[in-house]
């Protein structure tokens, strides 16, 4: 029964991140491919969205953690679910509810009333204005931006550096600005 957090993950980006913001926030921790028996404190980093998903769902929910780097800022009355990662100066703002395995990449902006899925992903410097709403799986490619009060249907992908001025459809990619659906 140790307090040291367990990484679980492959030799991707979302490992190499979370070990990074575990050193910085001076949070033993190891790095391995499977989940150990004995951990009791879990943070899931695998890349792969299906895997990370089933990984997350195998477990306790009191045993997932959330990485939260040390120069990003949570409002306090934000609600984040479990196994969040929030990356160097991202904003979650105020009321805003984040699902389970969300990952808010640096630089990147969930603004006040915005309700992300579970599993959504944002890249750096993405922006979701107030009032947004996401299904979950969604990913949000580097600095693209999202109106305020605009719903993003599950699955989607919005482009890097697209701007969605109105709401978009489940299971279609966006691009462009103003973002238009692909296909």
């Amino acid at each position: 029964m140790t307090d040291t957090l367990v990484i679980v993950g492959d030799d991707g980006i979302l490992a190499r991140q979370a070990s990074e913001i575990a050193r910085l926030l001076g949070q033993p921790f190891s790095l391995c491919d499977e989940v150990p028996r004995e951990a009791q404190r879990i943070f899931v980093a695998v890349d792969d969205v299906d895997a990370r998903e089933a990984i997350i769902a195998s477990l306790p929910q009191a045993r997932l953690a959330n990485l939260i780097h040390p120069r990003a800022w949570t409002s306090p009355d934000a609600e984040l679910g479990k196994n969040v990662m929030v990356g160097a100066n991202a904003i979650i703002g105020m009321n805003a509810t984040v699902g389970d395995g969300v990952v808010a990449n640096a630089l990147s902006s969930i603004e006040h009333d915005n309700v992300i899925g579970a599993h959504t992903f944002l890249g750096t410097g993405a922006i979701l204005c107030g009032n947004v709403i996401t299904g979950e799986r969604v990913f949000i490619g580097g600095g693209a931006t999202v109106k305020p009060g605009t719903s993003i249907g599950a699955r989607t992908t919005l482009g890097t550096g697209a701007v969605l001025v109105k709401d978009a459809d489940p299971d279609s990619v966006y691009v462009g600005n103003p973002a238009r659906r692909l296909g």
